[in-house]
């Protein structure tokens, strides 16, 4: 970032992202070994299915199971858009405008650009729901993505292109010739394949969970590139703080364990071998069970207290 001054949260960004002198890229040989213990848990689930159906595991299923069974159960096949995932996507467009449009913008600019691309080419997604939406809640949205775009802006480092920043890159491994699917969407990536960066975005604040989310991320890269990424980072909007995680072969086996116990979870309610169990959590605030799940109410009413 040679003749740019950053500001102190930025330099604190750039700091935690930096590469350490006596980093070092891990063997294609750990991938292999983390690969053959993954089959190996995972097999008898796969028997269960096939490449016709599939088992697709992603960050939100495995973070469903592990809350609340009977939650999971009640949304897997359903999936309603809201503002707070509308504006999730309006934020990554924007940024990804951000990064790849060369002149100079004010964050309004970006999110009424981000707003004009995604109405016009996501039809049935994202676009339907904004345009459900009142004039005024449409202005709500916007000022949200607006303030978020001027916080990311004020907050995190501006990226070279040599650092080869991407924004929503998918990532997909397939297992048991496509029986079991592993599948990720990264907010921001940065770097080469060995050395990669995997960011998560949060409008709010950071959770055990998102690096519990992160190392999945880790896990998926690792497979499809043979290669570990070098770390993982949540950055939070709100307080304008990273929480970075290292990766390696700790990390990588704790993403192995986590989803072969979720894997194994959803495989044993996907045959209903038994009724799905029930823990309160902040996901009560949005469950359609909530208004007949005891412990949810309770939840809601202030009795329990479970957040993750």
């Amino acid at each position: 970032m040679a003749g740019e001054t950053l500001n102190p949260i930025q330099q604190m960004v750039l700091d935690a992202l930096a590469k350490r002198a006596d980093f070092v890229p891990t063997t294609p040989e750990l991938a292999d070994e983390i690969e053959a213990h993954l089959v190996d848990a995972l097999e008898p689930v796969a028997r269960n299915y096939s490449p016709t159906n599939a088992l697709f595991i992603t960050k939100h299923k495995l973070g469903s199971v592990h809350s609340c069974e009977a939650h999971h159960v009640a949304t897997r096949d359903t999936f309603a858009w809201s503002v707070p995932s509308v504006r999730g996507t309006v934020l990554h467009k924007a940024i990804e405008l951000l990064l790849n449009v060369r002149s100079s913008r004010s964050p309004g600019d970006l999110v009424d650009d981000a707003l004009d691309r995604i109405v016009e080419s996501e039809r049935g997604t994202a676009s339907d729901f904004i345009a459900s939406l009142s004039p005024a809640e449409q202005a709500e949205l916007r000022a949200g993505v607006v303030d978020l775009v001027t916080k990311y802006e004020d907050s995190f480092p501006p990226l070279k292109p040599e650092w080869r920043p991407v924004v929503e890159s998918p990532a997909k491994v397939n297992l048991f010739g496509g029986a079991v699917v592993l599948s990720t969407r990264s907010d921001l990536t940065i770097g080469h394949p060995g050395s990669k960066v995997i960011i998560d975005m949060k409008s709010g604040r950071v959770t055990q969970s998102h690096r519990e989310d992160l190392r999945f991320y880790s896990l998926v890269e690792t497979l499809k590139s043979r290669q570990a990424p070098r770390l993982t980072a949540t950055f939070s909007l709100e307080s304008q703080r990273i929480d970075t995680e290292a990766v390696g072969l700790s990390t990588l086996r704790a993403a192995v364990h986590r989803l072969v116990e979720g894997a194994q979870l959803i495989d044993e309610l996907d045959r209903q071998a038994r009724s799905p169990s029930r823990r309160a959590g902040v996901q009560c605030r949005w469950c359609p069970l909530a208004a007949s799940c005891d412990e949810g109410r309770a939840h809601l009413n202030g009795e329990t207290d479970n957040d993750y």
